[in-house]
């Protein structure tokens, strides 16, 4: 099977000859923009030879208004698509595509409302967990801050069909929000969850599909249930539940298995990692599954850990698979 049938085989929870992988990081800011991420997300790729090409975005969502009150949410407006960081992410997703489009399928990443909502206060990275002025803004003014929401997930459904334009066969959909420290639930679906749907309904046109990623720790992951998506990526090691459970819960494929910041993949020797991917694949194969991380990889790892990981699934086939 080529890469892209793998992918497609999997998300649509057919057999396949072996599991595939996927993993992500983020560039160094050097490399966050224009032909430096080009290159960066090129080396990822040719280096780890992962079965899915995930296109990072730093190119976050942004405003002219600054947002120091819930009233200045009133000055928020969509994303109109002639933003200079909108399109340096399409070109991004488009040099991507044409090299290597036709052997693998290009997955763009969409931050969530929360997540692109956090962004647009320009807050400090730190404040996201806790005391973020998206939470307090909302629970102080949600008759000015809700229809705020709605206006930047209208903007990101906008953005989702034009990654697709661009040459994303997929959207990997970065959910927020759910959190149990962060919302009530009543909160949640009344503010997040509708817009969350709004995006993800752009999201559907994907030829390749979507992967719904729900960012964070300590979940009120049920509250995802009912989220489209072809799968689901969740830190499974960030007191969240297991893999097992989550796939009950979702009855979908699911993506993940190793610990992100900690543990073999990031700490463990060759021989380590070989013989747990080998136990990933024997534990939640041989289909509805692909190998990855909780979440982005550290971006000082070297290439070489993820590429342990694909030269082991290559070794573990399961068995042979005529693709119609």
């Amino acid at each position: 099977m080529t890469k892209k049938q793998r992918i497609t085989s999997v998300l649509q929870g057919k057999p396949v000859d072996r599991i595939p992988a996927s993993f992500s990081l983020h560039f160094p800011e050097s490399c966050f923009f224009g032909k430096s991420a080009i290159e960066a997300h090129r080396k990822f790729y040719l280096e780890t030879d992962v079965d899915l090409l995930k296109i990072m975005n730093e190119n976050k969502f942004s405003t002219d208004t600054v947002i120091n009150t819930a009233d200045d949410w009133n000055h928020v407006r969509p994303i109109s698509g002639n933003e200079p960081y909108v399109q340096d992410q399409l070109n991004i997703i488009k040099a991507m595509a044409d090299e290597f489009g036709d052997e693998v399928h290009i997955f763009a990443t969409i931050h969530g409302i929360f997540a692109s909502a956090f962004h647009a206060t320009n807050d400090k990275p730190e404040n996201l967990a806790r005391h973020d002025k998206v939470s307090a803004h909302l629970k102080e003014r949600p008759e000015v801050v809700g229809p705020a929401l709605k206006r930047i997930a209208e903007g990101l459904a906008l953005l989702t069909r034009l990654c697709i334009e661009a040459g994303s066969a997929g959207i990997y959909y970065a959910a927020l929000g759910a959190e149990k420290y962060r919302f009530s639930r009543e909160v949640f679906n009344a503010h997040i969850k509708p817009n969350d749907l709004l995006i993800l309904e752009a999201a559907s046109e994907a030829p390749a599909g979507t992967i719904l990623h729900m960012c964070k720790d300590q979940l009120n992951i049920d509250v995802y249930k009912d989220y489209p998506g072809d799968a689901v990526n969740w830190a499974e090691h960030e007191l969240n539940i297991d893999l097992d459970t989550g796939r009950k819960l979702f009855n979908r494929p699911i993506l993940g298995g190793f610990d992100d910041r900690s543990g073999v993949l990031v700490e463990g020797a060759k021989e380590e990692l070989e013989k747990e991917t080998r136990r990933l694949v024997k534990t939640f194969g041989p289909t509805g599954f692909m190998i990855g991380a909780d979440c982005t990889l550290p971006t000082e790892i070297p290439y070489s850990r993820v590429r342990w990981v694909t030269d082991t699934l290559k070794e573990t086939e399961l068995m042979p698979v005529e693709f119609f």
